[in-house]
């Protein structure tokens, strides 16, 4: 006579097996068994590790329901996942699909299903408690061999005066108003598309282009743009500020390119007015709206420099030789109608003798008079 025992520790379960078939599930204890013809063996499990994991775990459970009485098994389907508690702590995320047997014994179990094709954003409740159990991470995820392991939920976030939005398997669903956002990324492709909807200004730096009478100018543009529809911006460019660029470029480049040098230095306005008109409307129809547009700097070659700066020196110089003659020409004319006065007022012409003999006399230490006031007066104006 053969007799077996085995012992089970309180946090282990055993399987007997007679003849390669389950027959009883052993409890934490000390257990004795005869076995004559040498046909029982025992395979002991650690129910801390919480899951049934056998490579047969489902023939065993659905053939053997004295398993079932030591085993909680949950099927979820393709477009759930579930939030498994364990003593009401989420202990992780079961992917969609999966197979799941629980030792019954290892604490109050409870599986709570989402249904993530109606409910594809997670709420604050949830995403605060998978946060907190540190699940949202590939290797945390319950899975089967089966399934690959991914990151159960996106996070995407919105920054402040921007607009967000969203895409699911490469569809627009809605926009997405500023702050943090989570959704279940199971069967499903998620993407976030950000547009900032303050006015922004962009630099059209360093531009060779040659005038209509091939001279070289390098020109900065400053432009200011605003997003008005970011649902239009997003269907119609996917590079913005590289397209927005280019835009402003061309136009730019058209601008000088049909004017000369002198016309482009005599209409400082022409470049703006002109690069406003032609994207303007080609902005408009992707969502953008061109706010300011301005030229920083014409640079010139050095040596159309040199020769605009001898011009200017020329046109200046001129300018000066036009007013000094004009002065002089006034000055004469006034001289003129001062004469004309005085040749008809002798008395007026006599004051003007004695205010100039003042002159003479205060720049003179000495003086000698001969034949008196009387004759100093008589011989130098005549009183009638």
């Amino acid at each position: 006579m053969l007799r077996k025992t085995i012992t089970v520790k309180e946090n282990e379960r055993a399987f007997v097996f007679k003849e390669q078939q389950l027959t009883q599930v052993l409890i934490p204890g000390k257990h004795a068994f005869w076995d004559v013809q040498n046909t029982l063996s025992f395979r002991t499990f650690d129910i801390n590790g919480l899951y049934f994991s056998e490579p047969n775990a489902e023939r065993l459970y659905r053939n053997n329901p004295i398993l079932q009485e030591h085993i909680s098994y949950w099927k979820l389907n393709s477009n759930e996942v579930g939030l498994l508690y364990i003593d009401d702590l989420l202990r992780g995320i079961v992917a969609p699909s999966e197979h799941l047997y629980l030792w019954q014994d290892a604490g109050e179990i409870r599986l709570e299903r989402i249904a993530i094709d109606s409910q594809i954003e997670l709420n604050e409740r949830i995403l605060f408690l998978i946060n907190r159990a540190g699940a949202n991470t590939a290797s945390r995820l319950i899975r089967s061999d089966r399934t690959v392991a991914i990151k159960p939920i996106a996070d995407v976030s919105v920054a402040a005066e921007h607009v967000g939005l969203l895409y699911v398997d490469g569809r627009f669903v809605r926009r997405l108003a500023p702050g943090q956002h989570a959704f279940w990324q199971f069967n499903h492709s998620i993407t976030l598309k950000s547009f900032d909807t303050r006015a922004q200004l962009l630099e059209i730096s360093g531009q060779e282009i040659l005038s209509k009478d091939r001279v070289s100018l390098r020109i900065n543009l400053t432009a200011g743009i605003k997003i008005e529809d970011a649902e239009l911006l997003a269907q119609s460019v996917e590079k913005v500020d590289e397209y927005i660029y280019k835009t402003l470029q061309l136009a730019l480049r058209e601008a000088v390119g049909t004017k000369s040098l002198d016309d482009i230095l005599l209409d400082k306005l022409y470049i703006n007015e002109t690069v406003r008109e032609l994207v303007t409307a080609s902005l408009a129809g992707i969502g953008v709206s061109l706010q300011s547009v301005g030229v920083k700097d014409i640079i010139l070659p050095g040596e159309i420099k040199a020769i605009l700066n001898q011009v200017v020196e020329a046109q200046k110089a001129a300018e000066a030789n036009v007013i000094k003659r004009r002065e002089e020409t006034a000055a004469t004319r006034s001289l003129h109608n001062t004469a004309k006065v005085m040749e008809n007022n002798p008395t007026l012409l006599r004051l003007k003798e004695l205010e100039a003999l003042e002159k003479v006399a205060d720049k003179i230490e000495n003086l000698t008079v001969y034949g008196g006031l009387e004759g100093l007066m008589n011989n130098t104006v005549k009183i009638v």
